[in-house]
């Protein structure tokens, strides 16, 4: 038999809506009691609520009625770091905290949580946060502001239902999570989607995403399902790795509608780029990862993965394999990157349909890459330079398995 949980109520506590007021104190006093008592449900009613950082604690559902709206300050003075440490290990690297002005407090957000269990973060249709682009010129490039939802070292965590508008930097935050649900969200505007280092037994369904930056970000991530999303963006449709990452029956389409904010641009720079930061423990090679039953439209380049680059975050453990099954691609404008620099990887293409400029070579691999295609169709002449220096052309369907080692 189920337990039924007790229910707070943050208006009962002196959180008062569509106020010009900041809310923090009264919410956190809810959320504080629901916390003492040992868990339970924490309700944001109608209205709009302006707040700063919110934490929350181990057993706790916050639910989001229809109507309601966490609105992010704008005032920095509203927010707080709560001094927990963080997973990502390049927080404390002084070459990328120079390189990308990374504050001592970055990780600060809306709604927190550290170190806990048993978190829920529920809205119901018509719920908003909004980050509202918070500017801080301190804060990282000198302008981005708290994250959105920041939750670190999580087990048993279920988000669903809300909208997150405007994030000042990343939407959500989830490092060393494990055991995560995350369904029906939708982002608009602002930075990336869903950032996932260290985290581990993911299933993302049925969200959509219109990014201003990368739309899923992360290294080191383990056992990641993300099926029936819709992905938009004006920077890459992901910049990842890790092993056991599927993606599945999901769309990937250009122009981003909202502005990648610190370039001003709309169109979308990549489909897949790696991940794999040097200054960061990463457990293993990466490897199986896979898209399958999905349909890619207009980006720059299809893939971008050279390793060693620093300059493109990929000089930590290689890429291994990477997969495409039942996958349309088309819309592709610029010639795609596979290199592993003397590190073996495959790149395996089954059934999959293409359409490219034969202007421009496709993809340009080294010695390193094993090429596998099956009944792959090549709708125009396209051609692939390898890393022996031939040069090939493909038309109509092709079954072909190429190694450029001498």
């Amino acid at each position: 038999m189920e337990i039924k949980k007790a229910v707070y109520l943050i208006t009962d506590f002196g959180a008062i809506p569509d106020r010009d007021e900041v809310q923090t104190a009264t919410i956190q006093k809810c959320i504080d009691r629901c916390r003492d008592a040992g868990g339970g449900e924490v309700i944001i009613p109608a209205g709009t609520f302006l707040v700063g950082s919110l934490r929350l604690y181990s057993d706790i559902t916050l639910r989001l009625q229809a109507g309601a709206v966490l609105l992010g300050s704008r005032d920095l003075i509203d927010y707080y770091d709560f001094q927990v440490p963080s997973t990502i290990g390049y927080l404390q690297d002084p070459y990328y905290k120079k390189l990308w002005n990374l504050p001592d407090y970055y990780f600060y957000g809306i709604i927190t949580a550290f170190e806990a269990e048993n978190i829920k973060i529920i809205g119901e249709p018509g719920s908003a946060i909004n980050g509202q682009d918070t500017f801080d010129e301190n804060g990282e490039q000198k302008f981005r502001g708290p994250m959105g939802i920041l939750l670190s070292k999580i087990n048993n965590l279920h988000l669903e239902g809300y909208c997150f508008e405007n994030s000042a930097n990343w939407s959500h935050t989830l490092d060393g999570c494990n055991e995560v649900v995350i369904r029906n969200v939708t982002i608009r505007a602002g930075h990336d989607g869903f950032n996932l280092h260290h985290s581990k037994a993911i299933s993302i369904s049925d969200c959509h995403l219109e990014c201003g930056d990368d739309c899923f970000a992360g290294y080191d991530i383990k056992n990641l399902l993300v099926k029936n999303c819709y992905l938009n963006t004006s920077c890459n449709g992901m910049r990842i790795g890790g092993t056991g990452l599927l993606f599945k029956q999901c769309v990937f389409h250009g122009p981003g509608k909202y502005p990648h904010l610190s370039e001003g641009t709309h169109y979308t720079h990549a489909i897949f780029k790696y991940y794999s930061i040097e200054s960061d423990v990463i457990h293993e090679d990466a490897g199986d990862i896979k898209f399958s039953d999905c349909m890619i439209q207009d980006a720059d380049k299809f893939l971008a993965y050279e390793f060693g680059n620093k300059d493109l975050i990929q000089n930590n453990r290689p890429l291994r394999d990477l997969s495409f099954e039942n996958v349309s691609i088309s819309g592709i404008r610029q010639t795609s990157i596979f290199k592993g620099s003397g590190e073996r990887v495959t790149l395996f293409l089954k059934n999959v349909q293409l359409a490219f400029d034969p202007e421009i070579p496709f993809l340009r691999i080294d010695e390193s890459v094993r090429l596998d295609l099956q009944q792959v169709t090549f709708l125009q002449p396209t051609v692939i330079e390898m890393g022996n220096g031939k040069t090939l052309q493909f038309e109509g369907t092709v079954t072909v398995k190429l190694d450029s080692r001498p």
